[in-house]
């Protein structure tokens, strides 16, 4: 993983020459939906870019975490457990549930960093993948100095998780009904 700022120090992680973070990119994506170009300016300002290669490990599933990641090149796994854990013998092994391309910018990690709880899976990249990683303690400064402007990401958030969670009910019902179809 390579660390890259717009400016300052790089904070003892590998630091690299300014890639840029492409606003014409970002415009996609849901968290600015409704932004102008300096509102965005402003969001982005926070966030450092980051580059993953192949394999790398972005999140893991249980892990606390307070930032989210607007991935905008690359692709993804996401997988979670699919067994209790401490149940002896049981296959720990992690279930994919979805691949992903980021034709369009993917806001990934934001139920953490906004909960301040543990991360709910764990993300792969299969690709070399560029993104921004945006710290939850900036953002929340940031709405606090700027609350019209936190108002809309909150509101932006809001919906990138209904939008989530209307999926994964959609899911629910799919595989509730191939159980009970199963099972006769």
């Amino acid at each position: 993983m390579k660390w890259r700022q717009r400016g300052g120090d790089s904070n003892g992680k590998e630091e690299g020459k300014e890639m840029g973070v492409p606003i014409e990119k970002l415009k996609g994506v849901a968290l600015f939906r409704g932004l102008s170009e300096a509102e965005m300016e402003a969001v982005v300002s926070l966030g450092r870019e980051v580059e993953w290669g192949e394999g790398e490990t972005l999140f893991t599933e249980d892990e606390m975490g307070e930032t989210m990641l607007i991935i905008y090149a690359g692709g993804m796994k996401v997988s979670k457990s699919i067994t209790l854990q401490g149940l002896e013998g049981a296959d720990l092994s992690d279930k994919v549930l979805m691949n992903m391309e980021a034709t369009e910018p993917v806001v990934v990690g934001e139920v953490a960093m906004l909960t301040k709880q543990s991360r709910t899976a764990t993300i792969t990249t299969t690709k070399r993948c560029l993104g921004l990683e945006i710290c939850g303690p900036d953002l929340g400064e940031l709405c606090e100095r700027e609350p019209e402007l936190g108002f809309k990401l909150m509101q932006n958030l809001a919906c990138i998780l209904s939008e989530r969670l209307r999926a994964s009910n959609r899911d629910v019902v799919r595989l509730a009904t191939a159980l009970s179809v199963a099972l006769g």
